[in-house]
Formats: C-alpha cells, structure tokens, sequence
C-alpha cells in the first residue's frame, strides 16, 4: 500500500467516526504505524476546532497529531505549489491556495493524496488521488 497523505476532510470524518474512513485508515494501519497530513491540514482542523469550541475533538484531534507526521513546509513544495497553481491559471482553473500547498506536499513525497474532495484536486497534473470516505 502506498504512503497517504490525509486531506483535512478525511481527519475531520475520522474524528467524526465515520465508518468508511475509519474503516480505511484501519487497513492503512496495517503498513504505516503514523497517519501523514501537511502542517496546512493541522492549520485547518485546529482552527476550526477553536472556531467551534468543540474541546473534545481538539483533544482527539491533537492527540492523533502527536502521534502523526506532519509534513513542514518547504522550499521545495512551494516550488511546486507555483507550478501548479500557474498550470491551473493557464487553464482558467480556480483552486484553493491550501488545496495546491497540500497537493504539491503530496507531490514532493511522491504520495497517494486521500481527499472526499477530488474536484479541487484530480485537475492537478502529477497528484494522484483517492476518495476514502465513500
């Protein structure tokens, strides 16, 4: 199986409990010991958590991050996000700057990106792309 990098949508519904990615990421476990996401998707999930008042999934959710790794942004996925997000320019396509920031991590780790969002992300060259909430 290969390495995933999780999509903010897929933390929120494994926090949530649903069954689809609970039940993937289970599987997941049986090759990785440590979920992956970006810094961005711990940016989103804590902000929004903090947003919500909602403690006791902050609590869950930074307990999953300490045991998570979470990829830094670098020079390198910068590099990257510029390609892609001058790609989709060309293209009159529109996508969130954290959806390419994410995309282009995944890239840079030559990663499977595991997203309920695949509308922003199958138009992007070079990033493949799974939908484990269905």
């Amino acid at each position: 199986m290969r390495k995933a990098i999780l999509d903010t949508n897929i933390i929120s519904y494994f926090l949530r409990g649903n069954a689809a990615v609970v039940n993937k990421l289970s599987q997941y476990s049986q090759f990785y010991t440590a979920l992956t996401f970006s810094l961005l998707t711990y940016y989103e999930i804590k902000s929004g958590l903090l947003y919500k008042n909602a403690s006791n999934l902050l609590t869950r959710f930074e307990e999953l991050a300490s045991e998570s790794e979470i990829l830094p942004l670098s020079l390198t996925t910068m590099n990257i996000a510029s390609d892609i997000y001058a790609d989709l320019r060309q293209q009159g396509l529109l996508v969130p700057p954290i959806d390419i920031l994410i995309a282009a991590s995944t890239i840079e780790f030559n990663a499977l990106l595991v997203t309920a969002n695949l509308r922003h992300f199958t138009i992007i060259q070079n990033l493949d792309c799974e939908n484990w909430a269905e």
